[in-house]
């Protein structure tokens, strides 16, 4: 987020400094300076009505897209793409001086800048130039394109955030340029040469973050940092964002209980969109005020999620005589796990007993920027978010923070928090969660025979590095899943952990056969006796259980025809 943001004022800057621009900046602003008093303000006025005709026109485009259901991941892809094209046009200016001058676009700008100057001085004038020049602005500057990738996708809080970020730079450079004038346009020539070391920098920056964007690293690097506590970067960027009015207001409790509340205050989102409601009639965060709600985004093959469980099931059967309700957002990471009955039969086998409501289209989860399984909103009886967490872990705090807002509420709770209830945590060389789609697989030992989306015969590995998977016998590789489409298929891992799981799907009654360097293996929940795996469905399967932690040990499945597997998890 933060490095979004920066991003977002550099491209406003660099808006206002875009070479069909920038000459007539100091006609328009400086001039407006030179002459008698009543002028002063003008190019304020003008920067003003600019920086306003700007946020007005970008909001248009988000009001049209609200309404249309469009995939996060086609979002993702789009966004990634467009900032990709920003940076190809500012590394190559050429090319977009060549558009805007068969489009007319630089000869609209100059046309219309020309009759503002000859225009009597007032402030109804300045502010009419200021409101034309706006999308005129947007339209000659390849760096607005940064705007759209950032602003239509997200949430319209955070689209808002960026978007100021954005018109502070181009105010920015607008009032540096009317002020200074000539001055600074002959020291910036550095920054403002499109063909300079400057803009070709920024241009690759831009090319490197769409190339993240598009293809998912940025939320594989957040992951990451948040998994191994590096920075506190969530708590780093929810300080630099204002406080909303309400989180002044007085707590029952004493200022200690302020400790708690890891983010400011803010207006819990409605739900949006929701498929299906499963224990529960439809819920809504507004009729839900007077009452503390955890909000809980999870999907029930996540072995993340199936650890923090126990957990909310304790604390919902122990607040909710209080006034605490718990709301289930199940959020799919795989397309079976779009399936309501699939959902209603993992509600049963975990033992759920709250609302649980399916997030099929993300919507909630963007409405709450979310990228992350499972993660927990904390709101208050007023509808504000005061606490959040991420991943497994901090259950104490957690609970801690259930009691402070309860009491608020003015329940009276006690003070004693639940026993450690969950196991298999990940530990420091842990194989990391493994993928065996293409549109997130990594370290694919059979890389030079891939082929996406078409049956392929692959030749199983028997040396493998650490963490490396992979296939024997005919596979279909595709985005989320490798299909079998042969009897004894091999699937070959060598991986260090003491638990191993795995979620797979295929015809009820299929044996999948398990061994780990060619012996039996020790055995999980979902292995017989035979050292096999009977399916019963599209879930995840614990396949190995070892009394102690293992390291690089091969793992090799044998998998009959029809059979997908989507993805690996280890514990420790």
């Amino acid at each position: 987020m933060l490095v979004t943001a920066l991003l977002s004022y550099v491209a406003g800057l660099l808006t206002a400094l875009a070479p069909c621009v920038l000459p007539l900046l100091p006609i328009i602003l400086g001039g407006s300076l030179a002459g008698e008093k009543k002028d002063k303000w003008r190019p304020y006025i003008i920067t003003g009505s600019l920086v306003v005709s700007l946020i007005l026109f970008t909001l248009l485009l988000k009001a049209s897209t609200v309404f249309i259901g469009i995939d996060p991941k086609l979002w993702t892809i789009g966004s990634g793409i467009l900032v990709i094209i920003l940076g190809f046009f500012m590394l190559f200016p050429d090319l977009w001086a060549r558009l805007i001058g068969k489009l007319g676009i630089e000869h609209r700008s100059q046309g219309l800048l020309g009759k503002a100057y000859k225009q009597e001085n007032g402030v109804i004038s300045a502010i009419l130039i200021g409101a034309a020049l706006g999308p005129i602005f947007s339209s000659c500057s390849p760096t607005y394109a940064w705007v759209i990738a950032t602003v239509l996708p997200s949430s319209t809080l955070l689209g808002m955030f960026y978007l100021t970020f954005y018109v502070l730079g181009v105010a920015t450079a607008l009032l540096a340029i009317a002020l200074l004038g000539r001055k600074l346009l002959e020291r910036i020539k550095w920054a403002s040469d499109p063909k300079g070391w400057f803009q070709r920098g920024i241009a690759i920056l831009f090319i490197i973050v769409g190339i993240f964007v598009a293809t998912g690293l940025d939320k594989k690097v957040q992951t990451y940092l948040v998994e191994k506590d590096f920075l506190n970067i969530k708590l780093l960027e929810e300080k630099i964002v204002p406080e909303s009015d309400s989180s002044t207001k007085t707590n029952s409790n004493s200022s200690t209980n302020k400790e708690k509340f890891n983010v400011a205050a803010y207006d819990a989102s409605e739900l949006k969109n929701i498929a299906a409601w499963i224990n529960s009639d439809p819920q809504t965060i507004e009729n839900l005020k007077g009452k503390v709600v955890l909000l809980d985004f999870w999907t029930y093959s996540c072995i993340n999620c199936q650890r923090t469980q126990p957990y909310l099931n304790a604390w919902y059967d122990k607040y909710k005589d209080d006034g605490f309700v718990i709301l289930g957002v199940h959020a799919p990471e795989f397309a079976f796990e779009k399936v309501t009955e699939n959902v209603e039969k993992a509600v049963v086998d975990a033992s759920i007993k709250y609302p649980v409501a399916l997030d099929n289209s993300f919507a909630t989860w963007q409405a709450y920027e979310n990228r992350f399984w499972p993660a927990k909103y904390l709101i208050d009886k007023d509808g504000q978010v005061r606490y959040t967490h991420f991943g497994e872990g901090d259950y104490a705090e957690t609970e801690e923070t259930i009691q402070v807002l309860l009491k608020e509420s003015g329940q009276t709770v006690s003070d004693k928090i639940e026993a450690n209830l969950s196991s298999g945590t990940s530990v420091r060389g842990q194989t990391p969660e493994t993928y065996l789609g293409y549109e997130r697989a990594e370290r694919f030992a059979n890389a030079t025979q891939f082929v996406a989306d078409k049956p392929v015969d692959y030749t199983l590995m028997d040396q493998l590095e650490e963490h490396e998977w992979s296939l024997g016998g005919q596979w279909q590789i595709n985005d989320e899943s490798s299909q079998s489409l042969s009897d004894g298929s091999k699937l070959r891992i060598n991986f260090s952990a003491k638990e191993v799981y795995l979620v797979m799907s295929g015809a009820p009654g299929t044996l999948v056969g398990v061994s780990v360097d060619g012996l039996n293996a020790p055995g999980g929940v979902d292995v017989n006796a035979q050292s096999q795996v009977k399916l019963d469905g599209a879930r995840l399967y614990k396949i190995v259980n070892a009394d102690n932690y293992m390291t690089k040990k091969q793992l090799t499945l044998t998998i009959p025809t029809g059979i997908t597997v989507n993805a690996f998890t280890f514990g420790g």
